[in-house]
């Protein structure tokens, strides 16, 4: 089951206001179409410098004991997506890239609702194009979700060790890949010798431990594949 992190931010107003009220609708609703269980990460009006850029750090984003433990499970690849309204809304300086780092060692996809423009003008206009593109984008995914389900195929992006059929309707076994998956499941469950992730991470072609922690945790549903395209 494939998990999102919906980031809400604001620099400035009050927790009511319009800006954030659009937030959580739009993002929210893009992190359904991404992931199958969503959660929010609501931080309301919340400056988005760190104390990379502030000399007064004590009440900066990397400061933020929420932020700091929210990032630690990007890191540890407990979501596969962080969807926010836009790269700013996440934060606004070089801490970003922490945070962007954080999410490549894990595993986690960034997509965002908009982009920012340098110039307000073409801000102003991309803004409306993406809502409209992206309101587009979002109808024709559900219809698309929905026939797939209609017709009981799989849907989303293919687990790791796994790839469509011929056909685009089934996850079938990746035949480079999904050997790992099976080698690490059966090293994480060895008792002698016990295997750390790392260990795991090392000796299979698997790029990160949060990538491995989803593994394990699918194990079941990777063992029934494997039955089923007679793999074990």
């Amino acid at each position: 089951m494939s998990k999102a992190l919906a980031w809400i931010r604001k620099s400035r107003g009050s927790d009511d206001d319009i800006g954030l009220e659009e937030q959580r609708e739009v993002v929210t609703r893009l992190a359904h179409e991404l992931a199958d269980e969503v959660e929010m990460f609501d931080l309301g009006v919340h400056t988005g410098f760190s104390s990379l850029t502030r000399d007064d750090d004590s009440d900066v984003i990397d400061q933020n004991e929420d932020v700091l433990d929210v990032v630690e499970q990007l890191r540890s690849g407990e979501y596969d997506y962080l969807v926010a309204f836009d790269d700013r809304r996440i934060c606004r300086d070089g801490y970003l890239t922490i945070i962007t780092y954080a999410c490549k060692q894990g595993d986690v996809e960034i997509s965002y609702v908009a982009d920012v423009a340098e110039d307000e003008l073409t801000h102003d206009m991309h803004r409306l194009f993406e809502r409209v593109t992206k309101q587009e984008e979002i109808r024709k995914a559900k219809s698309a979700l929905q026939r797939r389900r209609e017709n009981g195929y799989d849907e989303g992006r293919p687990k790791w060790g796994t790839t469509y059929d011929a056909d685009g309707k089934y996850l079938v076994p990746d035949p480079e890949t999904f050997p790992d998956a099976l080698t690490a499941i059966e090293m994480a469950e060895s008792d002698e010798p016990e295997y750390s992730y790392r260990d795991i991470v090392e000796r299979t072609s698997i790029e990160s431990v949060g990538t491995l922690k989803n593994i394990l945790d699918r194990r079941d549903w990777y063992r029934e594949l494997a039955i089923e395209h007679g793999k074990l």
